[in-house]
């Protein structure tokens, strides 16, 4: 058959293996449960010669199991002279059994591997045991869980109406995703802008600063939920006039500040070109001012030695207190909260 689909009236779902290979896309191999505390299919040594595999549920390359019981299984005894390590598996056969079954799988130094034939048998961990030289005896604390777990999707919810929490479980409302941990919703995640440039605009009260014609003036940014991380580097390429007013320079695009607080959260640096030495300061944004812009690049001094005397704060102008022009680099970096 060089094609098949289905199941429609005329090409049902005839055959086990067009089961499989329909139902394996459904859901992942692994446990039906949302953390490891759940015992489901969970293994346990007995001290004895045999380990037990508790009831529950999983998927096996598309095929169902479920055990109602614990199941007992056997430990091969180890005639070897070291230590062997082994695994319970479960073991999907479409060929012989026709069945999925719990089974007790011996290795050596290192666990076997699985036997994965998507055509064949298929198996998936329970558990990894270690067998001492000369014995056949498991022990709880020589066995080591090694479930893989399978369960629902990610669910989507309405603002106000979620579903109560399960731990592990992926929830989406709106654009933000969230994890449940069995008492609430976490946030994981928001939408993000990755990396994005802009060209920042350079003021002076309400005149725009022409930096000159040889001028690198770069903006980039990143947004993390509320959260807005901001790059803008100025590499000077003209000398413009002195400006009475503070120097100001823009925000990304759409991207406006928090209008509650104030956003002291930016670092800048300068670095003259022509011998007037280095500064760094703050960046502060005043929603009073603007939420659009960085509106004072300020900077501290004192005249005094004295712990007492408060520093005097300046803000940088375009010739004060350095007379910025071609060759001088000022860079601001830092983040602030949106509206």
């Amino acid at each position: 058959m060089a094609e098949f689909s289905g199941p429609f009236d005329g090409s049902p779902i005839a055959t086990q293996e067009q089961w499989s290979g329909m139902a394996k896309r459904w859901g992942l191999d692994g446990v039906h449960a949302v953390d490891p505390s759940n015992v489901s299919l969970s293994v346990t040594g007995s001290g004895a010669s045999t380990v037990g595999v508790a009831p529950g549920r999983a998927f096996v390359n598309g095929y169902y199991y479920h055990n109602t019981t614990t199941k007992s299984l056997t430990v091969t005894a180890n005639a070897g002279t070291s230590a062997r390590v082994d695994l319970v598996v479960l073991r999907a056969d479409p060929l012989s059994a026709k069945a999925v079954t719990a089974a007790y799988k011996t290795g050596g130094a290192a666990p076997p591997a699985l036997q994965q034939d998507d055509d064949g048998i298929w198996e998936i961990p329970l558990a990894q045991c270690t067998v001492a030289a000369g014995s056949s005896v498991v022990t709880a604390a020589n066995t080591l869980d090694r479930r893989w777990f399978t369960d629902r999707g990610t669910v989507p919810s309405v603002p106000g109406a979620r579903r109560p929490s399960s731990r592990g479980q992926l929830l989406v409302e709106g654009t933000s995703v969230y994890v449940g941990d069995g008492a609430d919703w976490r946030l994981l995640g928001s939408p993000v802008v990755e990396d994005a440039s802009y060209t920042p605009v350079w003021t002076a009260g309400t005149t725009t600063i022409n930096w000159g014609s040889g001028t690198l003036n770069m903006g980039r940014y990143q947004v993390h939920g509320k959260r807005v991380d901001v790059l803008i580097h100025l590499l000077c390429g003209g000398n413009p006039p002195l400006y009475e007013d503070p120097i100001m320079v823009s925000l990304p695009p759409g991207l406006p500040a928090a209008t509650l607080h104030r956003s002291p959260g930016f670092s800048w640096h300068f670095t003259s070109g022509n011998g007037e030495g280095i500064g760094i300061g703050t960046g502060v944004i005043y929603p009073s001012t603007s939420t659009a812009k960085i509106a004072r690049l300020l900077y501290s001094m004192t005249g005094s030695t004295s712990s007492t005397t408060p520093p005097t704060v300046y803000s940088i102008r375009t010739n004060e207190p350095w007379n910025i022009r071609t060759g001088d680099i000022l860079t601001i970096d830092g983040s602030y909260w949106l509206a």
